[in-house]
């Protein structure tokens, strides 16, 4: 089903029996019971950050969503949720880049999940935040210094998540790998250069947040693995075959031999020829 676009902050808030927003660029608020319970697909145009509290019935333990515009929601609850949430438009980050953060654009499927002295200083940041935001004459600049202290949180909350959970990040990370060492095994009649996106796409995770797993875990960007990987598989068919520079290049997914030359004297510090001599 084709997800419904909501443009702009006031149609989605108008479409979830919201209150209308005050600015343009930001909204702040807590989740009231009218706030629709259920809704299929939908793709607002803008951020959203949400704390919701009392899922899964664990009363005591909040949980952080977030998405990115044009990224589709959708969402199902009996009763209504506890909570509060932040919504924020790509001309906001633009102005204020040090709230772009890369766990904006995590998928809802990614939650972080808080511990009860984080819940606390996360709850207290909203607090404060929407207390600014409900003034007469509220100060952007203030509301989004109180974002960035909360993004700030955020991401080391996260980062202890990362690092607590290894089970299930530890299979993410060695199905990663395990998907990028074989790739070019595939027998495709046409192979593309790996992305981060083809891989995420096959783990079920969004771009950035495989990004950000990969490099807590490795300490290395995981288009540093790629390239690594690139760079050996042409390595053995530079010592083992006699296929041109080109041909190694197309076969390795890319269009242009010039790009795939480039790459490879980035990496290793001589051209393909230099490295075949």
């Amino acid at each position: 089903m084709m997800a419904s676009e909501l443009k702009d902050i006031s149609a989605f808030n108008a479409y979830v029996n919201a209150k209308p927003p005050k600015h343009q660029w930001i909204d702040l608020g807590a989740y009231s019971k009218d706030f629709l319970l259920a809704s299929q697909p939908v793709r607002p145009n803008f951020y959203r950050i949400s704390i919701k509290y009392g899922l899964e019935n664990e009363k005591t333990k909040g949980f952080m969503y977030f998405s990115s515009p044009n990224q589709p929601i959708e969402w199902e609850t009996e009763t209504p949720w506890t909570g509060f949430y932040i919504q924020m438009t790509e001309d906001l980050i633009s102005n204020h880049q040090h709230l772009n953060h890369t766990f904006l654009t995590y998928g809802l499927h990614e939650p972080l999940y808080l511990e009860k002295e984080e819940e606390t200083i996360v709850t207290e940041l909203f607090k404060g935040a929407i207390k600014e935001y409900e003034k007469a004459h509220f100060s952007l600049n203030i509301i989004t210094a109180y974002c960035n202290l909360l993004f700030a949180h955020i991401a080391t909350f996260y980062d202890r998540q990362f690092g607590e959970d290894k089970e299930k990040h530890n299979v993410l990370v060695q199905n990663f790998f395990n998907l990028l060492n074989t790739y070019y095994n595939q027998t495709k009649d046409a192979i593309t250069q790996p992305s981060v996106s083809y891989f995420a796409q096959q783990l079920n995770v969004t771009p950035n947040y495989l990004s950000d797993l990969i490099k807590f875990h490795t300490g290395q960007p995981v288009l540093d693995h790629i390239h690594t990987t690139i760079i050996d598989t042409a390595k053995k068919q530079l010592q083992t075959t006699n296929a041109t520079i080109a041909e190694i290049a197309y076969s390795l997914g890319f269009e242009y031999p010039n790009y795939f030359s480039r790459l490879f004297r980035k990496l290793t510090g001589v051209s393909p020829s230099e490295f075949r001599k």
